[in-house]
């Protein structure tokens, strides 16, 4: 299993897909954003199927909800159509969705272009209830640094450690994971109307799943874990009917909505996304996550990026150092992290397809 299949930006990686698929004859659906790349290049989502167009049983492999944590799910998405097994075969196709949050891949932002962490986007419009986080109101002032220095992330860190110790783990967690509704330029924000990629989730849904009955997803994010570790994530409780197929296809998962879960279980997830775009299907989604470096090493580098997301974005002097730092958090160069994540995610993918076929 080759490296070869990691890319260096966005543009290549979506150059690579569309010629990979087009070798073997595959359509391909593009979703073309209304704003464009670094280099003034199109930007879009793309969508490729491997397996027959009205098959009942879907599996979805996803890249880059979360922008620049997309190189990893391109690679496997490149994997996939590379590998001779996943071929026209019954009644089960794999769809490729590629770049679901192009604007952010190709801008290395974890965020969409208007701010919003497509994780904590995904709610019911018609019923969106309360959004209302307070615990990220309390730190909303303090948790993107003053300035891109260590003083100023050493001053940050104090008063987020003075807020844990005062209000506890949890209460800490959830004030940053939950996602807010109340700070459109802050951090880990979840809108407050549909953005283009929700739109496009429901296109995708209406022009690729209408004809299926049964279906699965599996999106590909990195952060959190253990390096090169990729974990399986259900959104849903362990005793569910969806945790329960979750477990019985992936084996070991850890459910977000478990009594001792070390997640904050963030509400409107892609994972209710797509359940809501197509509701007639029965869902079995996952997040697949690979561990890259130490949990504040990632946090610092969404809060430098926050910072400059606020000063300027990409034309400010430093704008080359906090995109290396998001690349270094979420994109690791090093050879054995990237053949694990593919080891690990071609496993994830065929057991999803076995899972489905079942």
């Amino acid at each position: 299993m080759t490296i070869g299949f990691f890319s260096s930006s966005y543009s290549e990686a979506r150059q690579r897909f569309l010629a990979s698929a087009r070798a073997k004859n595959m359509p391909v659906t593009s979703y073309l954003h209304p704003q464009v790349g670094p280099a003034n290049e199109t930007l879009a989502t793309d969508v490729a199927r491997i397996g027959p167009a009205d098959a009942s049983r879907v599996l979805i492999l996803e890249s880059g909800l979360h922008g620049v944590e997309g190189y990893p799910g391109s690679a496997l998405q490149l994997s996939a159509l590379e590998e001779p097994t996943f071929s026209d075969d019954g009644d089960v196709a794999l769809l490729l969705v590629h770049a679901i949050n192009p604007w952010g891949y190709a801008w290395n932002r974890r965020f969409n272009e208007d701010n919003i962490d497509l994780n904590r986007h995904f709610i019911d419009w018609d019923a969106p209830g309360s959004l209302d986080n307070p615990g990220y109101r309390d730190v909303a002032d303090f948790i993107i640094p003053q300035d891109f220095s260590a003083d100023a992330l050493a001053a940050s860190d104090a008063k987020l450690e003075t807020y844990r110790t005062e209000r506890g783990e949890l209460a800490f967690r959830s004030a940053i994971k939950l996602g807010q509704y109340s700070h459109p330029e802050g951090l880990y924000y979840g809108g407050l109307a549909p953005s283009w990629s929700a739109r496009t989730v429901a296109q995708i849904a209406n022009d690729h799943l209408k004809s299926a009955k049964i279906c699965g997803l599996i999106d590909v994010h990195t952060g959190l874990g253990p390096f090169g570790f990729g974990e399986c994530l259900s959104g849903m409780a362990p005793d569910s009917d969806e945790g329960k197929r979750c477990s019985d296809w992936y084996g070991t998962v850890a459910h977000t909505k478990s009594a001792n879960t070390a997640y904050a279980g963030s509400a409107a997830s892609i994972l209710d996304g797509y359940k809501r775009a197509a509701p007639w299907l029965v869902w079995t989604p996952i997040g697949l996550e690979f561990g890259t470096r130490s949990e504040k090493v990632v946090r610092d580098a969404v809060r430098f990026d926050g910072w400059l997301h606020l000063n300027g974005g990409v034309a400010h002097p430093k704008a080359q150092q906090v995109k290396a730092l998001m690349l270094h958090a979420y994109y690791p160069d090093e050879p054995e992290w990237r053949q694990a994540v593919l080891i690990r995610g071609m496993e994830v993918v065929r057991s999803g397809l076995s899972g489905i076929s079942r």
